[in-house]
């Protein structure tokens, strides 16, 4: 069986390896690794757009070019930073042409608010009971921003230098929201003890 053969070699990463068995085209690899990323893709893209249907296409549509280009997936070596890279690209794109061009009618004014759904509140849901309670408040207490960049290292597990690129800060500024984050998480944790 080819895929027995390729796991016992070396292999750097899991995600390296999908990307090779994406590459010669199996759809089972793309599958997981889309299951892996959907979500923390989503949760990454609120940074640069707040219409979720906008972000969950755009999400769509990096999984539908990895398929796409899938016969030049060997030249990447961080998979999870490319996906992330190209979702950062596409939304900033989508947000530069918002702003370049005035508005037409009423329901784009509204299509680029967020009115949170029966699903997007059923998903919260499921994401608040993963966390512990205690954790979960103080979570939500901490600024959006370090909240996103703490989630992208603790939960994403991004590197400082990685979320530095992504975000297009320094990775000084990253430690300093880490540092923020962890100082308010200790001391609201210690409180409710």
């Amino acid at each position: 069986m080819k895929i027995k053969s390729i796991r016992h070699s070396v292999i750097p990463s899991e995600d390296l390896f999908l990307f090779e068995q994406i590459q010669e085209g199996d759809t089972k690899a793309l599958d997981v690794f889309f299951k892996k990323y959907y979500d923390k893709l989503c949760r990454f893209g609120v940074l640069f757009e707040s219409n979720i249907h906008v972000i969950e296409e755009k999400v769509d549509d990096v999984f539908i070019q990895l398929w796409s280009n899938r016969d030049q997936l060997n030249k990447i070596k961080n998979p999870k930073s490319y996906i992330y890279a190209i979702l950062k690209n596409d939304l900033l794109r989508i947000k530069n042409n918002y702003q370049t061009r005035p508005l037409q009618n009423d329901d784009q004014l509204n299509s680029s608010s967020l009115y949170p759904s029966i699903e997007d509140e059923i998903i919260a849901n499921e994401q608040k009971e993963i966390n512990k309670n205690v954790i979960k408040n103080v979570l939500e207490s901490i600024p959006k921003r370090t909240r996103q960049i703490f989630e992208m290292s603790r939960i994403d597990g991004f590197k400082y230098k990685e979320i530095s690129e992504l975000l297009d800060i320094t990775p000084k500024t990253v430690e300093n929201h880490i540092g923020l984050a962890l100082r308010h998480i200790s001391s609201n944790v210690s409180k409710l003890k």
